[in-house]
Formats: structure tokens, C-alpha cells, sequence
């Protein structure tokens, strides 16, 4: 006999015939041998009926009453699908989450769960009742009672924390998709169903905006090894399993606020090429990272920052051995990228080369939505006198280029930082060229049309400048995603400066130009630049890793449809560009094509 927790969405449960369908498969899904516990969301569009509610009673409503309005959604879905379960002989029970016993935070309309109190459950179970469990919500503690919820994607998050609770042997999510896809089919009509996914690759993909899947529930399923598995609830199809790595033993006290970082890694087989003061058009990194590829080099971090007049600076890292040959490759284009871009000698692109560097990165589920992690990075390696040569992130990694002498510093200083006590290494280990073909490698393609980019210019370039940018940030609940340090130098009044470019939500881009504007003369920064009109797409794969045309591919699929890049961020698993806002549908249609991820027949989306 298993034990298997089942999610149902609001749209899954949005009428009295819906819930009736749910009804025949739960109970399916009993008669087969197993135990069930179902979660479930508020029907249909309840929760954005309450919301517009609240708004005309008050302009603002305190967040605590927003909890003990937005709770009641999902208690009349668990009322009316017990009834329906029982209705038809099947004996269940219906608890709310403070019922239940899901613990959290008392951060109103955004807690993290603390512990789940799973004897209830295990008792109404052995009782052979299913056990239907309104999603989204919790409780602050014994004692001050307080019903709290847990935001966007909530019952995502409950079903995935009471799986892992029970050591539950599967968590399905029943949704309006057949599955997890290689893109958005609302705007990709040929995307494709993909059989199974990493909880790495889905984490990128749904902090990029695939809401199949909230990144809170796959960070608890990463974390402690849940099997999922996102079907349709209008269908028998399999759907797509999200695997999970074999965990580490971890407790279940703190289970949403556990330790964000979980490893410390390192790479000193790194050479950095940086290409300085090139056009700033369509095209180029296309040319570049082609020519790269077509000599089988295979391309670690790549940063393009925010351009200056008609030039942009692009800097990417190989293994040392390859140095000779991106060097030579860097040079050799130059003139191909300049032909028909007169520029004055003092403006000519030129390449640098630096050799004795090192990659340390900070990795982890738990850093999604936590404001404060890079710059608790930034800040240790400011405080051990390391200075920050190049920054890249992705949803669940930060990668720093330092000095290669300061490595050691930077990893014991890092493993103190976030309590970690062993570090992971890659040293002269070359990436062989893989055998998949490059469509196989990228798995899915994602597009986030609701970011804004910030540029700080001209900030000192010495160690604890960028701690000091994204504490202040963190300090005011912004959180960071693409986080670039550019390459070029400025002496600014005898200092030397570089710029630092990041992206933050749509809605946070005025207030991080409020709040770093007010400390711009503490900083010694220069002017605060902000674009709202900005989207970011990206390719994700867990099997990029040894294959040199991968970002090439990417570059020239936007290049051929005249699309200039005007940030480029990378991890392991992961190519994001920032693009114009209105060129980012046509963007994630055309790399989503580059790639064959297109399947056969059109998946169709249930409304």
C-alpha cells in the first residue's frame, strides 16, 4: 500500500461537476490499495473574487485580514469534496490547515511553513478515510492562533510540505496541462510534453514563470526528495514526473526556513576572456559564441552587462587549457565585428585575458525568494578582503570570480557564512563533448515579461561594493534575480569604477531606484538607471554542461529576427538574455524553434 497526497488547483475543482470527477478519481485511487491525502485549492476564481472584495471595503487591507478572508476559499472546496466522497461511500474527513497542524511564520499572506503535526492525519488515515486538506493556509502557533497563508502557489507548497511530513511514497498535482511543457503554450502553440524533468531544471523553470509549479514546492520536493508527478485532471495521462536527488538527511523543524545554501563550490581551472568596448547590436555575441563553438570550446560563466553609447562588453570563462585557442578566437573576430562601426582609437574593442582566477559559488533551493542571500555572499567575501571580479546567478546558484590566491580565503569564509561544512570541488577536470544533440540538451524554454533592470553606474570597484548594493536591497524586501558586474573599468575622479546591473520584479524597479538613490552618495555611485520595458528568456537543461553550441544557438536564433541582447547571465543549467519587452514573445518563439523543441501535435489548454 502507498501513501500518496494529491493536489487539486482551483480550476481542477471549479464546479459542482468538477469536484464530482475529482471525487471518482480519489476514490479510483483508493480502491487501487492506497492511502490518499487530497489538498486543494479555492474553486475556480473564488480567491481573485475575495481579493476584489477586500479592495472595495478598503484601498489597503491589513495583511492579517487578508489571511482570514483568503482562507475561507479553500474551506468551501475540502466542505463540498468530503461531502462528495462520503456521498458516494467513501469515507472522509475535511481539516483546515491550523486542524492539521501546518505550522508557520507569522509574515501574513507570505509565511513559510515551520512543521507539519502529521499525528491527526495518521490517525484519520489509519481509520482508512481519506484526508482532504485545505491548501494555501497554516497556523502561526498554539498560542496566539493566528490563520496564516502562504501566497502565490500556496497549495503547491502544502501538498509537497505534507508529503514530505508523512514520508509520503508520491505527491501528484493535478492541473489544466497535460503536464510540464517545453514552453508556455499560450503563447508556443506546438510546445512539447516533456515525460520527466529534474527538480534543478523545474526549479529554473518555474522561477521563470512556469506556474505549473510553484518553486516553494519543488525547493521542499528537492530538498527532501519527494517524487512528483503533474498530470491533468481532465485525462488519464501520465504526465510529468519531476525527479528528485537522494537528499542528505535533513529535519523536518524549519522545514520551509531550513538552510538556504546547501554546498560550497569551487572551481580553479578557469580562464577568463573578456571582450571590451564591442558594437552593441544584433548579432554579435551570435558571431562570437558560433566561432567559440566551432572550435569545441566549452564555455563556463558568460555575462554581458548593460551597453554604454553604442558599445557593450561581453566576458565568458573557459577551462585553462582552452585559453590559447578563446583568445585567438576573440582576436580573430574583432575586425569582422567592427567592419562598417568606425570607432576612435581610445574607443577600440581590445581583448583581456586573466589567467590566475577562481569560480566560487554558493548553491541551493532555499535561496528562491530570499532577498537576503547574495548579499550575505557579497558581504563575507567583502569582509575576508576578496574582491568580486565577475558575478552570475541563477534561481539556485551564485557564482563569484576572484583572484585565484584568494580562493582558499573565499571558501573557508563562505562555508563559515552559511554553516556549511564540506565544499565541492571541479579542478582540471576539462568537460568532454557530449554525445546528446543539442536540441536533447535544452529541455525547456521560459519568458519572464515581468522584470525591470537596474544599473548603478560607476561604482567603486573594491571589495564590499556590491554587499553594500544588494544588503540595502534585501534590507527593503526587493528581491534580486540577474545579478551582472561589468568588465570594463572607468577611473571616475581618480577611482576606478565599474558598473552593476541586475533585474528585480516589474514592481520593485522604482522603489530599488528609490532606495539606492538615497544612498548614492554614500556609496559613491553614479546615476541609477531603470528600464521596465525589459524581458527576460532563457533555456534550461541539466545536460548543457560539454556542449559548445548551446548558447551560440540561442544567440543566433534571436540574432535572426534582429533581436538585440542587452544582458546575458549563465549558470550550469541555464542561458537567460534580457531583451526589449516587446520582442520577448517573438524571442521565446523563435529560440523554442532553434531548438526542435516543438512536438507533433498542439497541447491543447483547457479553460
Amino acid at each position: 500500500m502507498a501513501l500518496i497526497v494529491q493536489k487539486y488547483g482551483g480550476t481542477s475543482v471549479g464546479s459542482v461537476d468538477r469536484i464530482q470527477a475529482v471525487t471518482q478519481r480519489v476514490i479510483k485511487t483508493v480502491q487501487a490499495g492506497n492511502s490518499v491525502v487530497v489538498v486543494v485549492s479555492a474553486m475556480g476564481k473564488t480567491t481573485d473574487g475575495l481579493v476584489k472584495l477586500a479592495h472595495e471595503i478598503s484601498s489597503n487591507p491589513s495583511r492579517r485580514e487578508m489571511d482570514m478572508l483568503l482562507s475561507t476559499g479553500e474551506q468551501v472546496t475540502i466542505a463540498l469534496l468530503s461531502m462528495a466522497l462520503q456521498e458516494a461511500g467513501q469515507p472522509a474527513v475535511s481539516l483546515t490547515g491550523a486542524q492539521v497542524g501546518i505550522i508557520t511564520e507569522t509574515a501574513h499572506t507570505r509565511a513559510r511553513i515551520l512543521n507539519i503535526e502529521t499525528d491527526r492525519l495518521q490517525h484519520h488515515l489509519h481509520q482508512g478515510e481519506v484526508v482532504v486538506v485545505a491548501g494555501f493556509q497554516g497556523i502561526s502557533n498554539a498560542e496566539i492562533l493566528e490563520i496564516t497563508t502562504l501566497g502565490r502557489g500556496g497549495s503547491d507548497t502544502s501538498a509537497v510540505a505534507l508529503a514530505a511530513a508523512l514520508k509520503a511514497d508520491f505527491c501528484e498535482i493535478y492541473t489544466d496541462v497535460p503536464g510540464i511543457l517545453t514552453a508556455d503554450p499560450r503563447l508556443v502553440e506546438d510546445a512539447q510534453l516533456m515525460s520527466e524533468i529534474t527538480c534543478d531544471e523545474m526549479l529554473e523553470l518555474a522561477s521563470l514563470g512556469a506556474k505549473v509549479l510553484h518553486p516553494r514546492a519543488v525547493e521542499i520536493a528537492r530538498n527532501y526528495g519527494i517524487p512528483l508527478v503533474v498530470r491533468s485532471s481532465w485525462t488519464d495521462d501520465p504526465g510529468t514526473w519531476v525527479t528528485a536527488p537522494t537528499p542528505q538527511p535533513r529535519p523536518l523543524e524549519g522545514l520551509e526556513i531550513a538552510r538556504p545554501v546547501d554546498a560550497v563550490e569551487f572551481d580553479t581551472d578557469q580562464a577568463k576572456v573578456a571582450l571590451l568596448r564591442v558594437p552593441d547590436r544584433p548579432g554579435v555575441a551570435a558571431r562570437l559564441f558560433g566561432e567559440i563553438a566551432t572550435q569545441s570550446l566549452d564555455v563556463d560563466l558568460i555575462i554581458q552587462s548593460i551597453h554604454e553609447g553604442n558599445s557593450n562588453d561581453i566576458a565568458f570563462t573557459v577551462v585553462k587549457n582552452s585559453l590559447n585557442r578563446a583568445e585567438a578566437v576573440a582576436n580573430a573576430i574583432i575586425p569582422s565585428l567592427t567592419a562598417g562601426h568606425p570607432l576612435s582609437l581610445e574607443k577600440a574593442p581590445e581583448v583581456l585575458i586573466e589567467q590566475k582566477i577562481a569560480k566560487v559559488t554558493i548553491a541551493g533551493a532555499g535561496m528562491i525568494g530570499r532577498p537576503g542571500i547574495a548579499a550575505q555572499m557579497f558581504s563575507s567575501l567583502a569582509e575576508a578582503g576578496v574582491n568580486i571580479q565577475m558575478i552570475s546567478t541563477s534561481e539556485v546558484k551564485v557564482s563569484c570570480v576572484i583572484e585565484q590566491a584568494d580562493c582558499d580565503q573565499a571558501i573557508a569564509t563562505l562555508c563559515q557564512s552559511f554553516d556549511i561544512h564540506q565544499s565541492s570541488v571541479r579542478i582540471g577536470q576539462e568537460s568532454q563533448p557530449s554525445t546528446l544533440k543539442l536540441q536533447t540538451a535544452v529541455r525547456g524554454v521560459a519568458l519572464d515579461l515581468k522584470q525591470a533592470q537596474v544599473a548603478v553606474r560607476y561604482v567603486p570597484d573594491r571589495p564590499g561594493m556590491a554587499a553594500r548594493i544588494f544588503q540595502l536591497l534585501a534590507q527593503h524586501n526587493i528581491s534580486v534575480d540577474m545579478i551582472i558586474q561589468s568588465q570594463r573599468c572607468r577611473v571616475v575622479e581618480g577611482v576606478m569604477t565599474r558598473d552593476i546591473a541586475f533585474t528585480v520584479a516589474q514592481i520593485d524597479g522604482e522603489s530599488a531606484r528609490t532606495v539606492l538613490e538615497k544612498a548614492s552618495s554614500e556609496l559613491g555611485c553614479g546615476e541609477i538607471v531603470v528600464d521596465g520595458a525589459i524581458a527576460k528568456v532563457s533555456i534550461v537543461g541539466s545536460d548543457m554542461v560539454g556542449q559548445p553550441g548551446i548558447a551560440a544557438r540561442m544567440f543566433d536564433a534571436l540574432y535572426q529576427h534582429k533581436i538585440n541582447i542587452q544582458m546575458i547571465a549563465t549558470s550550469e543549467i541555464k542561458v537567460s538574455c534580457v531583451v526589449a519587452e516587446d520582442q520577448g514573445i517573438t524571442a521565446l518563439r523563435a529560440i523554442h524553434a532553434a531548438f526542435d523543441l516543438a512536438g507533433s501535435q498542439k497541447i491543447q489548454v483547457s479553460a
